[in-house]
């Protein structure tokens, strides 16, 4: 079933249930750090002491930044916009409803009995990764839309040839990279996905140039985004891909944290997320491809092309100790599996094309078993499963070490030993000391850009500021000579964490070494600020001498 009344229906209340869930969190004061760095960039654009699109930064893929620019806009008059970053609570919230309205309608483009679609699209809305990721301003939402929307379309396309299908999708995986660089990755595979089936079903010696063509369509938006994104971090920073070899990028934390395993443990723990994600994946995996080969419909390979490509990329990263080891990486595998629980029960009727091409493939028709219904309650037998699983692997502190402290804030708390659930509430602490720095120096009333400090660990006290233009930042062109020469460049205060770990990079500590130890001449101690939370560093925050020493 799938009417606009219905799509508006899904769309919101699922927005509305994430834009709930992430105000309630957002004002108790919990955040990712990851959602905290895209604010902060875009209200950089806007608000610091010298505005510019680059300060949105080249790390992160752009997406989420840029969309929240319109709404940190708003932080004059609604402050938390920014200090609660409810921006990008807004961002997130949006694209994860928008993802669940995909899923959605892949029940309806597959004829599913309304029950069955209902039942399906429920439980994936609500499964607490999907709830949480929607609700936190992380950009897990906007790409599981886009590869859930590519998926959609690529799966339409490969039945009705429509041209019209196959240019969605290509922007839809144009989107999913520039959420995140892992959809470069099912572009790629997508495109062979793509040529694949153009080919198969073209006959004459036309096959090969019509499948170069449909590859062509549908990987130009992703080049032009590639293009434009690495061209423009290039002209701006130098270095294409500050992600892969910056010094805020995910190389240089590895190397400075050592965080990270590899190897065969790595990807046992890769598969273990997986596994708690969707644990009926492996059969769901093998009953597709026994009823795609039944059926002949190539539409049956869509989604582990375009999703499956994704964790294997994200196991292989793991194995070779290029990523971190984090449960929210493989949130692609809950999509996966509901995808390809939507494709085990026998499609009813087919889906009436924009344009039909000139050479659309029927579904087949090879039911799994005699009755339909024990297919059906397999599927969501296994969705549900998924569901009890996940939520006991969010409680791990190895597998998913930046969810497992949520469940000091529920009713599992109860039955936490005192030293496990003071852990877990240090968490949930996180941000509280920079919250508290930030109000320290909001209350001195400073001038523009008399506190230094660099952003790698506290970009967080720029965001809850009231005034951001009070900073001096890495981004700020005159960054260099003030770090260079504090006092005559106006700056009052210097704001350090300590030599080790990444904090051995950060720019105050590369230019002064034994600041944070003894001011190295140019300072005197003024505040003395221990972290309370978790993954953050102690600060001092340094005066300025007018006349430095040495």
């Amino acid at each position: 079933m799938r009417t606009r009344s219905s799509d508006t229906v899904v769309f919101t209340a699922a927005a509305v249930v994430y834009l709930v869930a992430g105000t309630v969190v957002a004002f108790d004061g919990v955040f990712f750090g990851d959602a905290l760095s895209r604010v902060q960039s875009a209200a950089a654009v806007l608000f610091s002491r010298t505005p510019a699109l680059v300060d949105i930064g080249f790390v992160f893929t752009p997406l989420s930044t840029l969309l929240e620019l319109p709404l940190v806009a708003l932080t004059p008059w609604i402050p938390a916009m920014s200090d609660r970053a409810l921006a990008g609570v807004i961002v997130s919230a949006l694209f994860m409803a928008g993802a669940v309205l995909q899923v959605w309608r892949t029940g309806a483009d597959r004829g599913l009995r309304t029950s069955l679609q209902v039942v399906l699209t429920v439980i994936f809305a609500v499964n607490p990764m999907v709830v949480l990721y929607g609700a936190s301003g992380m950009s897990e939402a906007p790409f599981l839309f886009a590869v859930a929307w590519a998926t959609r379309r690529l799966m339409r396309f490969s039945r009705t040839d429509d041209v019209h299908d196959l240019t969605a999708a290509g922007i839809a995986v144009a989107l999913s990279f520039l959420a995140r660089y892992d959809g470069l990755v099912s572009a790629a595979v997508a495109g062979v996905f793509v040529g694949t089936v153009t080919y198969l079903r073209t006959r004459g010696d036309r096959r090969l140039a019509r499948a170069v063509t449909d590859v062509v369509v549908f990987t130009f938006p992703v080049g032009v985004a590639v293009l434009v994104w690495f061209g423009t971090s290039w002209l701006t920073t130098g270095t294409l891909s500050v992600q892969t070899s910056g010094v805020y990028g995910n190389a240089a934390i590895l190397e400075a944290s050592g965080a990270t395993g590899s190897g065969v443990p790595a990807a046992t723990d890769s598969l273990v997320r997986i596994l708690m994600l969707a644990p009926g994946l492996p059969v769901l995996v093998a009953v597709v491809a026994l009823l795609g080969h039944r059926r002949r419909s190539p539409e049956m390979w869509a989604p582990v092309a375009v999703l499956g490509a994704v964790l294997v990329f994200q196991v292989l990263t793991a194995v070779t100790g290029a990523t971190f080891g984090l449960l929210r990486f493989f949130l692609v595998a809950l999509l996966l599996a509901t995808v390809l629980g939507m494709l085990v029960p026998d499609p009813v009727g087919e889906v009436v094309p924009r344009r039909p091409g000139l050479r659309p493939t029927a579904r087949g028709d090879h039911p799994l078993t005699g009755h339909p219904v024990l297919a059906a309650t397999g599927v969501v037998v296994l969705a549900l499963t998924g569901t009890v699983t996940t939520a006991w692997g969010m409680t791990s502190r190895t597998y998913a070490p930046q969810e497992y402290a949520l469940a000091a804030a529920t009713p599992l708390a109860s039955g936490m030993d005192a030293k496990d659930l003071e852990d877990r509430r240090a968490v949930l602490r996180t941000w509280g000391t920079e919250r508290r720095i930030a109000g320290y120096l909001d209350s001195r009333d400073l001038p523009e850009g008399s506190v230094l400090l660099d952003v790698a660990f506290g970009f967080p006290v720029v965001l809850f500021s009231r005034d951001p233009s009070v900073f001096t930042v890495p981004s700020d062109p005159d960054f260099v000579t003030s770090l260079d020469d504090l006092w005559n460049s106006g700056v009052r205060y210097v704001l350090t964490v300590p030599p080790e770990g990444r904090g051995a990079q950060d720019a105050v500590n590369l230019r002064y070494p034994t600041i944070w130890e003894d001011g190295a001449g140019v300072a005197t101690l003024e505040l003395d600020v221990p972290n309370d939370g978790v993954g953050q560093p102690d600060f001092r925050l340094y005066r300025v001498r007018e006349n430095p020493r040495g």
